[in-house]
């Protein structure tokens, strides 16, 4: 089945953003765009310097190499800008993923290209990156793409906003708040519109049995079947009778409504399918062998530098947000934590980033399941804004789907401990909102590291700040 049919779509100058659920087929638009994929018919013209930037951060750019040992004005001031040490250089699997994501942008600006497309930009940043990656993108000048779930930078940069939905492209000449207000406006219109066919569809309804009921009436009156075999004078009758006018027009007004009844009906299909979204937890988490508790201790995260935390207490449902620079050792100490927490119950951990062996290993794992589970699972991810079946049948899931698959079989155990390392990366708008209040309900203790500033005001009781005590010292703090 083909992602996207008969679309034509003309990108202009500025930037231009691309959003939709995960798993409409954003990233796949902009791998057509940079030749990445072939597409199975049409043409895609312009595109011949084309630089795509993707989400993941699992693997180095081809170029890296090379501009990291450039050394005009434009790199090392684009490098300063950036925060990149030259130690960073030879050093991907240990750099966090901020600080890849970081690496990867600094290709893509210093690199000359007609279109620049850049795919989450701002996934893993902190807020001081966040600010640096706006500016810089902003003054891009060439025709530029973006895929965000980041509000603040779409409206920042974006002068067209072009939607996927249900395999259509909605383009609107403005920024993405307007465009989303625009588009809510034409729902709105389309469900009282959907209204008025259904009541409509009823009335025809109404009409194609009333009209069968005549044509069945008049199929009686010519019919033998109760006249007697030996009634020939019966008989003759009916052999001579004809249709009146009436009854051909009773038989004509039937397949008219019946025609008009499956257009009205062909119409209300093409309408956008809307899914209830939020999870609710079902069940009953266990509750004993709270507190959890941490020593006070030091961790080495780059060659000399460490990370001093204190003593450190989790209760039953603490909902403790993270937050703090890249390279700080949020991911590092979450995975210490992790290893030291004497806990004899269920714990659901997603980390920043799920890697392509990892993704295939998860498909195995729900293939297995049971029809109950599978059904189970499919409605929670459903309820995050995604179609579960398609998600499965997809050869290339988008790492959106991916977390939301992974959330969803995780929360089957009933967790009594959920730690999400940056959970709204790769996330859609729509699924966040849906997250981020599930999680308010949920019961158990929560730990989150984020660097979305709505998304951790809104959901943490307290949290646990990482900051720079030195040039060689970061120090966990607790805010309550």
């Amino acid at each position: 089945m083909p992602i996207f049919d008969g679309i034509n779509l003309d990108i202009e100058q500025g930037w231009s953003s691309i959003t939709g659920v995960n798993g409409s087929g954003k990233s796949t638009l902009l791998k057509l765009i940079s030749k990445e994929l072939d597409s199975d018919k049409g043409m895609i013209t312009g595109n011949d310097l084309v630089l795509y930037c993707p989400q993941s951060t699992e693997y180095p750019p081809e170029d890296l190499d090379e501009l990291m040992m450039t050394y005009t004005s434009e790199a090392f001031k684009l490098r300063d800008r950036l925060g990149i040490k030259d130690e960073w250089l030879g050093s991907w699997d240990v750099l966090s993923h901020g600080e890849r994501k970081r690496m990867q942008l600094y290709v893509a600006l210093l690199s000359e290209s007609d279109v620049l497309m850049v795919d989450e930009p701002t996934n893993h940043l902190d807020f001081t990156s966040q600010k640096i990656v706006r500016e810089a993108l902003q003054a891009y000048e060439g025709v530029g793409i973006l895929v965000s779930h980041d509000r603040s930078l779409l409206d920042l940069l974006t002068q067209h906003t072009i939607m996927i939905k249900g395999g259509e492209l909605i383009k609107y000449r403005t920024s993405f708040t307007l465009a989303n207000q625009a588009y809510d406006q034409g729902v709105s219109h389309q469900k009282n519109v959907l209204k008025t066919q259904e009541n409509e569809l009823k009335k025809v309804k109404r009409d194609v049995q009333m009209q069968r009921e005549k044509v069945s009436l008049a199929k009686q009156r010519f019919s033998k079947k109760n006249v007697g075999r030996h009634d020939s004078s019966e008989r003759e009758k009916i052999n001579g009778a004809l249709f009146t006018s009436k009854d051909r027009m009773d038989g004509q007004i039937l397949q008219r409504t019946v025609t008009k009844a499956r257009h009205i009906s062909e119409k209300m299909q093409k309408a956008t399918k809307e899914y209830d979204t939020g999870i609710t937890f079902e069940g009953e988490i266990v509750k004993h062998g709270f507190p959890l508790g941490l020593e006070e201790g030091v961790l080495n995260l780059f060659d000399t530098t460490n990370l001093h935390f204190p003593n450190l207490r989790i209760d039953m449902g603490d909902k403790i947000g993270i937050t703090g620079d890249n390279g700080s050792g949020k991911s590092t100490f979450i995975e210490h934590l992790i290893q030291k927490l004497s806990f004899e119950h269920s714990l659901l951990y997603i980390p920043q980033e799920i890697s392509d062996e990892e993704a295939e290993k998860l498909f195995k794992e729900v293939s297995a399941l049971g029809d109950e589970e599978k059904g189970e699972l499919f409605t929670l991810i459903q309820r995050l804004g995604s179609d579960a079946k398609a998600l499965l049948g997809s050869k290339l899931p988008s790492p959106g789907e991916i977390r939301k698959l992974l959330l969803g079989l995780g929360l089957l155990q009933q967790p009594s401990l959920i730690i999400l390392d940056e959970p709204t990366n790769h996330m859609d708008l729509v699924s966040i909102e849906a997250l981020e209040e599930s999680l308010s309900e949920y019961a158990g203790a929560l730990i989150f590291i984020t660097h979305d500033q709505t998304f951790l005001d809104n959901l943490s009781s307290k949290k646990w700040l990482f900051g720079k005590s030195d040039d060689e010292t970061f120090v966990l703090t607790e805010q309550l």
